[in-house]
């Protein structure tokens, strides 16, 4: 009998928190925390894309961050290809950096306007040791044109580009170190509705030709069904929901993702949202989380229940899960 090996996931993030001190008064004494991600678990596959989605506050971008360690996290465990790397020092923590990289949301501040942009697309490779200083040129040419751009405009200021050339740039300063992982932190959000596409085709292009995964960060769940096999929703530092693509736009169980679908512009004029499913509110301070599911305040089903206990995050199906009281 053959034995079919199932190939361990690139990245594991296991019940990963991240608590921000509250800070107050002359002496600069704790009075509590702000509880950006507060116990999420997840894996991402070898050349998978993984959406995750939420509202601003949900704390989408700290928890890209804390993957990377850009942000310290409080406790759990970040594995990538098998090796944890929560508590590496900086030293050890060098060489995984090659291994996985970060595009920023805002292709306008995230770029030093005083460099040429090839020289930060160089940075990371000169840093590393990857080549001498001429191959290294030749590869920032090379990486420019394979992102859409003229090997001539590495010479360029960034305030010479547009906001999609300035994205394809951070793009390109992500390839330059041959990482297996993008975390794409809402990449597109900044740019037209045309030049989203553009970019979005791009990415797609580069994970089929570098065999790259992306965990892809967005708000929209129109923006990220394009691009994920995978979605996770996330609100108040929690995942709500996680499946894949088709099912949770055909299936979804969370009163949250729900809202989220029904938040999807309809290219019909003629069509209108059920009113049921239009989310009520703004979500809460993650200071002062609410008890119980972090959710109930706005959820239209909600029961006693829902004020005190907090749901299992649970699988309900195969590659379905949900964290929800009465659904699943």
């Amino acid at each position: 009998m053959n034995v079919v090996l199932q190939e361990p996931p690139l990245l594991e993030v296991i019940d990963l928190k991240t608590h921000f001190p509250i800070r107050e008064g002359l002496l600069g004494n704790t009075t509590g925390h702000v509880h950006a991600v507060n116990g999420v678990s997840f894996t991402l596959g070898k050349n998978e894309t993984l959406g995750l989605v939420g509202e601003s506050g949900s704390g989408k971008s700290t928890l890209g961050k804390s993957i990377l360690r850009l942000v310290e996290p409080t406790s759990g465990d970040v594995r990538l290809q098998g090796e944890s790397i929560v508590r590496l020092s900086k030293k050890q923590m060098f060489r995984h950096r090659r291994q996985a990289q970060m595009v920023f949301q805002d292709p306008y501040s995230s770029l030093n306007p005083r460099i040429p942009v090839g020289r930060i697309v160089a940075e990371a490779m000169s840093v590393h040791g990857l080549a001498p200083a001429a191959e290294i040129r030749e590869r920032v040419e090379e990486l420019f044109g394979r992102v859409g751009l003229r090997p001539a405009q590495t010479l360029c200021y960034a305030n010479e580009f547009s906001g999609g050339q300035r994205q394809r740039i951070g793009i390109a300063r992500a390839l330059a170190l041959n990482p297996s992982l993008i975390i794409a932190d809402e990449p597109v959000s900044a740019l037209d509705v045309s030049v989203q596409a553009q970019v979005i085709n791009l990415m797609m292009d580069l994970q089929q030709e570098f065999g790259l995964s992306y965990l892809f960060i967005a708000h929209d769940l129109a923006v990220v069904a394009q691009i994920s096999r995978r979605i996770a929703v996330m609100y108040l530092g929690r995942l709500m929901e996680l499946a894949d693509r088709n099912e949770l736009f055909r299936n979804a169980q969370h009163p949250y993702t729900e809202a989220l679908l029904a938040a999807i512009p309809i290219a019909n004029p003629s069509k209108t949202r059920a009113p049921g499913k239009v989310l009520q509110g703004d979500i809460p301070s993650p200071r002062k989380l609410p008890s119980g599911c972090v959710f109930h305040a706005r959820c239209p089903i909600a029961v006693e229940r829902c004020k005190v206990e907090v749901p299992e995050f649970r699988e309900i199906g195969s590659g379905h899960s949900v964290a929800c009281h009465l659904r699943g």
